[in-house]
């Protein structure tokens, strides 16, 4: 079992004298991926406030609500082609902050490696959750949890298929999700507190959260692998016996 104050402890070792490389990280990662969004959400509260003809029912100006609809769709296949991407990135930066001084430019090796079959996974990952968040919000979160490590296993190994990271992603959280839903929980007086400074000092604790989550990562990857619930040679940490297939199945 592992105990959440080592774990945070372990992250604050990592973050030893790289603080601010990983503070621009997490910033960076935070613009990318939500900067298109305010902008999009922006763009659309003001132009669904157009006048509506009472006879009709319509929006006067159709133009506007079919560019509306547009913006959306470029804002989520922004979501999918750039986010995705970099949540990955970001992910891979702190498993290997956690050995050594990681290269900024990690957090857009998602754009690099196995950059379709990594966003593919991580997709129907997403869409699974959502649709168990459609029934009710604790299944919801209780996948969540449980596809926690989906990232992280695709920082280790982007070209595995997506239904096997999700397979042990499982295995590593069976058990784990409450402790891991508590982890999260231990955060809120730190965002609470950021909260307070306008808002801005959200930015400072994200680099510590990311990297307690991956310090996480390490600890059920490595445990897994001690009681050979999982091959090292599949997340790519040791070579294969094998050559991986060419083409496995994208999900």
């Amino acid at each position: 079992m592992w105990d959440r104050g080592i774990l945070k402890s372990n992250a604050k070792i990592a973050l030893g004298g790289r603080y601010w490389a990983a503070f621009g990280v997490t910033l960076l990662a935070m613009v990318i991926s939500g900067g298109y969004s305010w902008v999009t959400n922006r763009f659309t509260n003001t132009h669904r406030g157009v006048p509506w003809i009472p006879e009709f029912g319509a929006p006067a100006n159709p133009i506007n609500s079919g560019l509306v609809n547009l913006i959306s769709l470029i804002g989520f296949l922004y979501f999918i082609f750039v986010g995705l991407p970099i949540v990955v990135g970001v992910a891979r930066y702190f498993i290997r902050n956690h050995f050594g001084a990681s290269d900024f430019n990690t957090m857009f090796s998602g754009f690099q490696y196995a950059y379709l079959r990594s966003i593919g996974a991580m997709l129907v990952t997403y869409i699974f959750v959502g649709l168990w968040y459609l029934l009710l919000i604790i299944p919801g979160i209780i996948k969540q949890l449980e596809y926690s490590m989906v990232p992280y296993l695709l920082a280790d190994n982007p070209n595995i298929p997506g239904s096997r990271v999700r397979e042990i992603s499982r295995m590593m959280t069976n058990g784990e999700k409450g402790a891991i839903f508590v982890l999260g929980l231990s955060f809120i007086g730190w965002y609470l507190l950021g909260a307070i400074c306008f808002g801005v000092g959200i930015l400072f604790v994200n680099p510590y959260y990311e990297a307690t989550m991956a310090e996480l990562y390490i600890f059920l990857r490595d445990r897994a692998i001690q009681t050979n619930q999982l091959n090292p040679a599949e997340l790519g940490l040791v070579p294969p016996a094998a050559p991986y297939p060419q083409n496995p199945p994208i999900l």
